[in-house]
């Protein structure tokens, strides 16, 4: 099952629909099953993401040399590609008992899709400051007020998508996103913590 050319382009268009507080973008998703397995095999396309937050870490670890390869530690390549798809994970599983109690099972297929490929891009859009910052075009405090930004602009597009998939209130919504952080908190302090 590999996603299509076709369905990165409807979801992106769908994505950038829902940053703009249009809910007619999630028209643009394949809500279907078949979508939703597609969403999960969108991960592949963060790979760039990936590439950078392993990068970050050697930094954060003293390991990044310029004369040295980006994949030469197998146990920190491992770590942080668990932690990459574990971040991606986290809030779709925690969904399925959020959902069962919530009573909104029937809305959990589409929430999971738009979330999915909201995450998909926020994962290459939050890479960009850390890309910037290890090529030496950023300062660390400019890239992380770029960080910054752009996180809140992917909590606002994740707020009002579960909103409207979920046809939730605004507080409801914004607990669920924030469970999302929560979670996203607690897998990196874990990576790290493996990574020491």
């Amino acid at each position: 099952m590999i996603v299509t050319a076709d369905e990165v382009n409807r979801s992106f268009r769908g994505t950038l629909d829902l940053l703009n507080s249009r809910a007619e973008g999630l028209k643009s998703f394949d809500m279907s099953e078949r979508g939703f397995w597609h969403s999960f095999t969108a991960l592949w396309l963060t790979l760039p993401a990936y590439v950078v937050s392993l990068a970050f870490e050697r930094l954060r670890l003293g390991l990044l040399q310029p004369d040295r390869s980006l994949l030469d530690n197998v146990w920190l390549d491992l770590v942080v590609a668990l932690g990459h798809v574990a971040g991606f994970l986290a809030l779709p599983v925690a969904m399925i008992w959020v959902a069962r109690r919530l009573r909104i099972e029937k809305a959990y297929v589409p929430f999971v899709i738009v979330t999915n490929w909201i995450s998909v891009i926020g994962m290459l859009v939050l890479s960009v400051p850390a890309m910037l910052m290890l090529l030496g075009w950023a300062p660390p405090g400019l890239a992380s007020l770029f960080s910054l930004a752009f996180a809140i602009i992917i909590v606002r597009l994740q707020w009002f998508a579960t909103k409207s998939t979920l046809g939730l209130s605004s507080l409801p919504a914004l607990g669920i996103v924030v469970l999302g952080i929560v979670l996203n908190a607690f897998v990196s302090t874990a990576m790290r913590g493996l990574l020491g």
